[in-house]
């Protein structure tokens, strides 16, 4: 492999101003819903395949709902609001109810998609004794929506991305105009952009 001669490669300066914060969120967001697209995809072959591996069909419904609605919350980082959806009939109720059934699915273990019940299993009234035999449980659970609940939640991830693509390369445009007023030799002499991969600690870290 050839050697790379550094005294071509381009400088990436490190900036921290609003907008170019609101476009990083906004470059995590469409991260973020291309990945709930490209998992949903997947769900739905394995539903209109009769696909058995429930584990499966979990893990992606899990993981898609989740991070679908992870776009919505505020926190350290940008989160998309609701009114996205206006002008599309239906769209924001939809989009409630996927909200509330990540609420109930996933973050609430006590809730109507996700049933345990305990009893007694009797002796049969024809046997000619009546005694308890044992402990009966029955459960039931929601591991995912059927496939056309699947697609309507790819359709609002899709729409959703399209609006924040359209933001960022507004934002991207704005970065660029700032950077253009600021002084040269000042970019220069700043850090080069970097990630930084997180230790183990980072995980008990509050988000600031």
């Amino acid at each position: 492999m050839d050697e790379i001669d550094e005294e071509f490669l381009m400088h990436m300066a490190d900036v921290d101003f609003r907008e170019a914060r609101e476009l990083a969120d906004l470059a995590s967001i469409a991260q973020d819903l291309g990945f709930v697209i490209e998992v949903l995809n997947r769900l739905v072959e394995l539903l209109e395949s009769d696909s058995e591996d429930r584990i499966l069909v979990q893990s992606y419904w899990s993981a898609a709902l989740v991070a679908y609605i992870r776009c919505f919350s505020a926190g350290k980082r940008l989160g998309l609001d609701e009114t996205i959806f206006e002008g599309w009939d239906g769209a924001i109720e939809g989009h409630r109810f996927y909200k509330d059934l990540r609420d109930k699915h996933i973050a609430h273990s006590v809730n109507p998609f996700e049933q345990v019940v305990v009893g007694l299993a009797l002796s049969s009234p024809a046997s000619g004794r009546r005694q308890v035999e044992g402990v009966a449980m029955l459960s039931q659970k929601l591991i995912s929506q059927e496939a056309d609940g699947v697609r309507e939640l790819d359709r609002l991830a899709k729409f959703a991305r399209r609006k924040v693509v359209v933001r960022a390369k507004e934002c991207e445009n704005e970065v660029l105009q700032i950077g253009k007023t600021m002084p040269t030799e000042d970019l220069y002499s700043r850090v080069s952009l970097r990630t930084v991969a997180p230790g183990p600690e980072e995980a008990a870290t509050p988000r600031n």
